[in-house]
């Protein structure tokens, strides 16, 4: 059973989705930057714009957050249940990451995510988390996050290093993100109009 968009996802979600990805998108190309500047070797006047961008779209970003995880408990459209995995979801994955990879049809859920975006999403959220955090100890290395470089990474060099993995691997889930967002629209657009399967030609 198809479940209409704009059903799923009331619009104050969509749009807090819009500013998450702006702002992570922002983070990204500026982070990138920040960690291996082309121009001017980190000093002046384009550095400190970068920064600034880096700056506002991390408070853009954690507004944002904190905004939707409000809006999962409080609400006539709360959905924190929608996040949780139940055993049933666990059981379900292995055939849900088989259709992902075209092998068999997607299995029956009754949950707005299948298990597949609950265990993704919930993993995106996590690194999210982990990017807030680190990088408020990389700018107060020594205040009150010191905790952070020092008794968990050993160092601020290792910290930058984590920071700029996770960076990557949210990079990763964008390019899937928007792949498995365009096919589902294609597929949409095939079911609405009838448009014949390819396997189904001679």
């Amino acid at each position: 059973m198809e479940i209409i968009e704009s059903a799923r996802h009331p619009t104050r979600f969509r749009v807090l989705h819009v500013f998450i990805m702006v702002s992570i998108l922002l983070l990204i190309v500026s982070g990138l930057y920040i960690h291996r500047p082309l121009i001017d070797n980190g000093w002046g006047f384009l550095m400190a714009m970068i920064r600034g961008v880096h700056f506002a779209a991390a408070g853009m970003l954690i507004f944002s957050v904190v905004l939707r995880t409000i809006f999962m408990f409080v609400g006539k459209d709360r959905d924190w249940t929608s996040f949780v995995p139940s055993f049933r979801d666990i059981l379900l994955l292995p055939k849900t990451l088989c259709h992902y990879m075209h092998f068999c049809d997607m299995p029956k859920t009754t949950k707005k995510y299948n298990p597949m975006q609950l265990t993704v999403y919930g993993t995106v959220f996590l690194l999210v988390l982990f990017q807030m955090i680190s990088g408020f100890a990389m700018m107060y290395p020594d205040g009150w996050l010191s905790w952070f470089n020092y008794g968990i990474f050993g160092s601020e060099v290792n910290t930058r290093i984590a920071h700029y993995i996770i960076n990557w691997a949210l990079i990763i889930f964008i390019i899937f993100h928007l792949y498995l967002g365009i096919r589902d629209v294609f597929d949409h657009m095939k079911d609405m109009h009838m448009l014949p399967d390819s396997s189904d030609e001679d």
